[in-house]
């Protein structure tokens, strides 16, 4: 009986970062607000790896903690009118890692300290509220630009969605690494290269064109 419970104990946590899904927070703030505030907090507590400013979305990495390893997390906003705007954040743990909900906290944390940004606050919250009322932002700190590695969109993004075996490997797109499959990548129209690998496992490289609106699905099965 023992044995019983050990083994499903262990199933449990390996199955944990495949149950892992995209979390949301909603704020009564425009897009452009909400994405220089989520920007400008992983800039001040993180690493930024990727920024597409055209798309509203950018890649950074965390630190090792007591409990990780750290994630990798992709951050986009979802406009949803003029004055409101969805933050969404893909937390990823590193080399399939178990967080047991460490993932789930950090993200939280995020959504706060993008909270007190907007608002121009210091002291943290100790909770999220579903919506929070209207905010004022202050004037953003001075940072150094970065490029912008899609350059400018001509038209309306198109959707790649990405999936591939082994699950969690690496997706870099024109040489930039944007987080581990599955994913879902939105591409300003043109030609982009997409690149998925693994360790063990020989890499995939796919050319492909993207068009206005478009959603293409690609699955790379990698080779040992």
């Amino acid at each position: 009986m023992l044995k019983r419970v050990v083994v499903i104990f262990l199933l449990a946590a390996v199955c944990l970062p495949a149950l892992a899904k995209p979390k949301k927070k909603l704020y009564s703030n425009d897009a452009a607000d909400v994405f220089a505030a989520a920007l400008r907090t992983a800039r001040e507590r993180h690493v930024v790896t990727y920024i597409n400013e055209q798309m509203l979305m950018f890649t950074f990495q965390t630190g090792r903690s007591v409990l990780s390893r750290g994630f990798v997390a992709n951050a986009s906003i979802e406009p949803q009118d003029d004055h409101r705007a969805v933050l969404v954040i893909n937390v990823q743990t590193r080399d399939g890692e178990v967080s047991f909900g460490a993932g789930d906290r950090m993200a939280d944390k995020f959504f706060t300290q993008v909270g007190e940004s907007l608002s121009g606050e210091v002291k943290q919250k100790s909770a999220i509220k579903p919506e929070q009322a209207s905010i004022e932002v202050p004037p953003p700190k001075a940072v150094p630009p970065e490029p912008s590695f899609t350059g400018p969109a001509k038209t309306t993004p198109g959707t790649v969605i990405l999936s591939a075996s082994p699950e969690n490997a690496e997706v870099t797109v024109d040489g930039n690494f944007v987080g581990n499959a599955p994913v879902n990548l939105k591409l300003a129209s043109g030609k982009h290269t997409i690149v998925v690998a693994a360790k063990g496992y020989q890499s995939m490289t796919r050319e492909i064109t993207v068009t206005s609106d478009s959603e293409v699905r690609l699955t790379a099965n990698l080779e040992q």
